[in-house]
């Protein structure tokens, strides 16, 4: 009995140490109803740590494991792996940061196929409420069953198939709503300006994820692009859209950011360098150790004198708070719209032994000008907000206006 307990200790301590100690140096964004990150270390091939070389203060866990397996009534029916993760979720709460937490196995392998750029879902992007006692719908996607079945941004979910939803973490959310094409899920939602719940059938869809959308304003000479979020391929899909309005002979582009969550970061200073001559600071982060790193733009610039304007709302999260940001401080776009979520920290995402992840903050963006992202957002240039039930769409109509006057200039 003593050797089963010390093998199985080690293999706990192992995880719970992994989750800890790996380092880290990529970043990413939250994806629709998923977190996405450029990086996942296996952690079978990292070096694994004996209970000697464990930190102390960790040793707790190891004794409390001890005295179940020995003593407690139910020892012969435990099961270790339920164990190990509750020790992991345990671990994550205590660090009190809401962008942070651990990703079962069969959740880790969702997020594999949906980092393809396809998944099995209903095709929405969720976050945390401001309080982060709940978990809203940040963004339906453009002709998914989420916005197909009413689904619509900042509605915040009370219940899932019947169970209550306070105190979930975004993650505990993605895994109940996640599920396998076909088969049904149940939302009760509050609507912004109403008091009653609404309930929301949707059946789950494969969800492909196209990131740019593209068209001619009507009456106008000037382009409409929505990126919806930042993928592997966004960059070319907005090179595509571009050369469109080129060809459209617009003079000028309206960039939606509306609703956007975020992406990769690579691929927003890809973008953002389409736009502003090179050597330009786009951002910078800062991580624990108060390390900067600076993401400086590429020799690309096809795109650096065409008149613009950027439209945000309080869904623009992460990497569209990062590409406002950085057009904004260096003047290159007048930004219109509400105050931007405040998604402004790095995360990762990380493979740990039970095919299972984990996914953490690593470090901290600021503007060029050394704005702070998390938790303030960013203010527009122009305040503008759409009226709710209203067809008009406001910040839209300012932003042919400041077209307009930028031309005229």
């Amino acid at each position: 009995m003593i050797n089963t307990i010390n093998i199985y200790s080690k293999k706990l301590i192992i995880v719970l140490i992994i989750s800890l100690s790996i380092s880290t140096f990529a970043c990413s964004e939250s994806g629709p109803e998923e977190i996405n990150f450029p990086v996942i270390d296996d952690a079978n091939s990292l070096p694994q740590p004996s209970p000697r070389e464990i930190d102390e203060d960790l040793l707790i866990i190891w004794e409390a494991y001890q005295y179940l397996a020995r003593e407690f009534v139910g020892r012969n029916d435990m099961d270790n792996s339920k164990l190990a993760e509750g020790a992991v979720k345990g671990m994550f709460e205590a660090l009190n940061d809401k962008h942070s937490g651990y990703i079962p196995p069969e959740r880790f392998k969702i997020d594999q196929t949906a980092l393809q750029g396809k998944f099995s879902g209903i095709g929405a992007t969720v976050g945390p409420t401001k309080d982060g006692a709940r978990v809203l719908i940040v963004a339906p996607i453009a002709g998914s069953p989420a916005e197909e079945a009413g689904i619509k941004a900042g509605d915040i979910i009370f219940e899932v198939d019947g169970d209550d939803t306070e105190g979930w973490t975004v993650l505990d959310a993605v895994n109940r709503i996640r599920g396998k094409e076909g088969t049904p899920v149940t939302l009760k939602v509050q609507r912004i300006g109403e008091v009653a719940l609404i309930e929301i059938k949707i059946v789950r869809g494969e969800i492909k994820l196209p990131s740019v959308t593209s068209k001619m304003i009507t009456d106008e000479e000037y382009g409409h692009i929505k990126i919806t979020s930042f993928t592997r391929e966004t960059h070319p899909e907005l090179l595509a859209a571009l050369q469109e309005m080129d060809a459209e002979k617009a003079k000028g582009i309206v960039l939606d950011l509306r609703e956007n969550p975020g992406g990769y970061l690579d691929v927003v200073v890809d973008i953002v360098s389409e736009f502003i001559p090179k050597n330009e600071l786009v951002l910078y982060e800062e991580d624990g150790n108060g390390v900067r790193r600076n993401h400086i733009s590429k020799d690309l610039g096809n795109y650096a004198d065409l008149p613009m304007v950027i439209l945000v709302n309080e869904f623009s999260a992460s990497g569209s708070e990062v590409l406002t940001g950085a057009l904004q401080d260096l003047d290159r776009a007048v930004v219109i719209g509400t105050t931007t979520f405040g998604k402004g920290s790095v995360g990762i995402q990380r493979r740990l032994s039970n095919e299972g992840g984990i996914y953490y903050t690593v470090a901290r963006w600021y503007t060029p000008k050394g704005r702070v992202i998390e938790e303030n957002g960013l203010e527009p240039d122009v305040v503008v907000r759409n009226k709710a039930n209203e067809t008009d769409d406001l910040q839209m109509m300012s932003a042919i206006i400041q077209l307009d006057f930028q031309l005229t200039q």
